[in-house]
Order: C-alpha cells, then structure tokens, then sequence
C-alpha cells in the first residue's frame, strides 16, 4: 500500500489512539503559562542540542518528562533537567506511556531515525506537538504518514533543520541569506547546484560483535519496526562505564543501513533543504536522479562511503552531491551571473576563482563570486525566525501559527535523500513522479518505497490500527 498526495491509504481516522489520552485535555497553554514537553530519546543529540535549545527558552517551557529504552540514559537526563528547570521530571522506559500523560503538551523526538516516523505520529494522535529530530523518515511512504497526520491533527510540527533558523548554535543568517539572495534573481538563471558531504568517522575497532544485553536496557523496544538482531553496543550506543553513560561518542547504529541511510540523509537532509528551499521545490522534488556510491563493508559498518549523486529538477537545474574530498562542505548555487556559497564555517576553496572574496584559499560561510552579490536586502524576504531554531517551535505552540518549515517541506527534503540513496544503491538513473511519490516504470524501486515492519512496531501497524 502506498500514499500519494491525494490519498491516505494505510490508516483511518487518526482522531483516536487508543491506549493514548490526548494531550488537548489540558487544553492550548495561555500564553503566561509554560509548555510542558517530554523528550524521547536521550542521547547525544538529546544531551548535546535540544535539551540545550529548551534550557535556552526556559521561560517559554521545561521539560517535565523524558523516555528511553536504555534506563541509565533516561536517568542522566532526568537528573540534568531537574537542576536546569528546578522541576519533579518523570522517567518513562516505553515512549507510548509518556504520550499518555495529559499533562505533557509537546515532544521532542531524539530518537534513532528509523524510529523518528512511528513517535512522530504517534505524537500527533496524542494530540502532542512535535519537535523531530531530521532525518524525518526512511522511506518515502513514512514520510507521507507523517505529513497526513499532522494534517488531520493540527498539531504543531517541527524538525532539526537548523540551518533555517538563526541565533546561537544555529550559524547566524548565512543560509536564510543565501536562499534569499538566489529567490531574489541575483545569479539570474540557476543552472546547477553543488553539494558537498563530510565523510562517515573510522569505525571502533575494539568493540565486540556480540554481547550479553544490559539489565537496564529494552533492546527489544530499542530496535522498533527493524529486523531483529544480536545485541551489542557497536549496534546500538556506548554503554559507558560504572553507571556512568556514555553520552557524547558517535553511536554505531548511524553507519548501519537498517537503522540510518548514511551521510547521504545525515547531512544531506541539511544541505539538500537549503537548495530545495531556493529552488522553491518545497512541494515538489527532482524529477530524476542517479547515483553510485562505495559499500566498504567494515564488520557491521554497511552504509555508503564515497559517493556521487544528479537530482535533476524541473526547468533542468542539476543539483550534484559528492564528499568533500570534490566539493566543499556546503551549497554551492551556480547561475548566468555567478555564484553563492553557503556553509556553516568556513570551507576550503577547491576551485579558484579571483573574484571571490576568500583569503588563503578558503571561502567564508557566506561567500560568491562577486561581492555585490552577497550584499543590502531583498525585495521579497523570506520569513523571518525569532532568535533561536527551537524558539521557532515554542512560539508556534503558543500561537497555533505554523514554524518555517511544514511537514510537507520536511518531507519533500528527506524524499530527495532517500531518492539518492535508492538510486545509489539500485546503480541505475530513477525517474520520479513527485506528485504520486512513485518512480516511473521500475517495479523494483518502487518496492522500496515501503519497508518491512517487525510486529509490533512501525508507522503502518499504528496506523492500521486506527478506527476506520
């Protein structure tokens, strides 16, 4: 069964979850009131970036719940965000009996990214809002579920891309600028795109294959709708040492296909909404792509390493994504006039170009061919954000308005990654139809479209379960 933006196929009504009680009991907070949000997954990203970016909005909310299948993890952050907010948080282990708390208004969804799909709508049906960490989904039909539901929801939506927001953390007005500039008509025609992607880190060479399960971790509940598998950290995340987790190290399960894309969604998810966004392909998409991509298969390590991808989009821009061993770490947009280049630092020109403004050979985050064209105001900005990438999602939830970026947008920028990496791994030119979300005469590739979910997990057995 698939989705396609005129149906909804695999689910009904999503007014109902039955084992949830909506968080719309409690009504829209006033605006004097502080938002109540749980966090599920806590992690690295949790840890590191958005419990952070609460913390930072502290008189807008505080977080008074939080989830994980790994209890030592739920416990750090339980302990850290009752001396950040002062407040009693409550530790659930299932992510289901934290959406069933009325008193908790929003989430923040930290998990892996093959489970970001499932809690996410989930979320929705609990009359939750959302904060999702990218990449949205692995497959083109989760993605659409997530779109669907926050439509018959209204809940508030909202996802890790961070380069459409300013303030700290969230590298200033370079990409906003960037896509205004482009939207404006300052390079006149674009004509190509190029994207450059940072490469995977050496895999641990240490760690076992297989390993007793911990007392204090639902590995079960961990690996969701994906097939099950041996346990072992490598799979998962560090455990740490003496009760003390490890929360900062890169998790294993980041280069492994069945529970993360690789780099290609990783960061591709970033840079390749920034150059949909000034394409003004938000609602659409590529109409073709191809791509090849090295597998060096490294124990569990499977996902791809050096790769090559052309999303071909309509009016015959070409936007190219290789690593940065061929372009910079960045978007690069080439037109009639010249160029723009976007990046969160600054980046090492691989190409001359006198007209740059770059000294010793590096380009700065917001650098062109020509400075004026960089440069002053637009005549038709696009919106503008408060200061903060996560006060963007607060101040949505207290006026019910949407944030910069809609769940079809997030959706559309995640479908561009995983086109890539369908035509990476199938070695073959795809052509897309963007508006029924298949491919076009390649029964094989659209069997990818849906994955297999593990009962009694995944997007589409939540959905299925819904009233008709």
């Amino acid at each position: 069964m698939m989705f396609s933006r005129r149906t909804f196929l695999l689910g009904g009504s999503c007014a109902a979850f039955p084992y949830l009680i909506p968080g719309t009991v409690r009504g829209i907070n006033p605006s004097s009131e502080k938002i109540h949000i749980g966090v599920i997954g806590c992690g690295r990203i949790a840890c590191s970036m958005d419990m952070p970016g609460i913390e930072q909005n502290s008189e807008l909310a505080v977080v008074t719940a939080v989830s994980d299948c790994d209890r030592i993890r739920a416990d750090y952050l339980k302990v850290r965000a009752e001396s950040a907010f002062g407040t009693k948080v409550k530790t659930y282990a299932r992510y289901r009996d934290l959406l069933a708390d009325p008193s908790i208004d929003a989430v923040m969804i930290c998990t892996p990214d093959f489970s970001h799909a499932e809690i996410a709508v989930a979320a929705a049906l609990a009359g939750k809002d959302v904060y999702v960490q990218k990449p949205l989904a692995m497959s083109i039909s989760e993605g659409r579920a997530i779109v669907e539901t926050f439509k018959r929801t209204g809940r508030i939506f909202h996802i890790g891309s961070q380069q459409r927001s300013e303030g700290r953390g969230t590298f200033g007005a370079v990409f906003r600028k960037a896509v205004e500039y482009v939207r404006d008509g300052r390079l006149g025609q674009i004509r190509s795109v190029e994207i450059g992607l940072p490469s995977d880190p050496p895999e641990p060479k240490d760690l076992p294959l297989r390993q007793p399960v911990p007392e204090t971790f639902d590995w079960d509940a961990w690996q969701g709708r994906t097939p099950f598998a041996d346990y072992c950290e490598l799979r998962s995340h560090p455990q740490g040492k003496d009760g003390a987790p490890n929360i900062l190290s890169r998790p294993g399960w980041m280069t492994m296909q069945c529970y993360d894309l690789g780099m290609i969604a990783n960061w591709g998810a970033h840079h390749l909404d920034i150059a949909q966004w000034a394409l003004d392909a938000g609602g659409s998409g590529p109409v073709r792509v191809e791509g090849a991509a090295d597998y060096p298969k490294r124990r569990l390590w499977d996902v791809h390493g050096k790769m090559r991808v052309l999303l071909s989009y309509p009016g015959g821009v070409q936007v190219n994504i290789a690593g940065t061993d061929r372009y910079p770490n960045g978007v690069r947009f080439i037109g009639d006039n010249g160029w723009i280049f976007c990046s969160r630092t600054s980046q090492k020109a691989l190409i001359p170009d006198p007209g740059a403004g770059g000294k010793h050979g590096r380009w700065r985050p917001l650098e062109a061919s020509a400075r004026n064209l960089i440069e002053g105001e637009v005549a038709h900005p696009v919106v503008r954000n408060p200061s903060n990438h996560h006060r963007v999602w607060l101040e949505s939830i207290k006026s019910r308005k949407p944030t910069n970026i809609t769940p079809e947008e997030a959706h559309r920028s995640t479908s561009a990654c995983i086109l890539a990496y369908t035509a990476m791994k199938l070695g073959r030119p795809l052509t897309w139809n963007s508006a029924e979300e298949r491919y076009v005469g390649d029964d094989e590739a659209n069997r990818t479209l849906v994955l297999e979910e593990r009962a009694p997990y995944g997007v589409h057995r939540l959905l299925n379960q819904q009233p008709r």
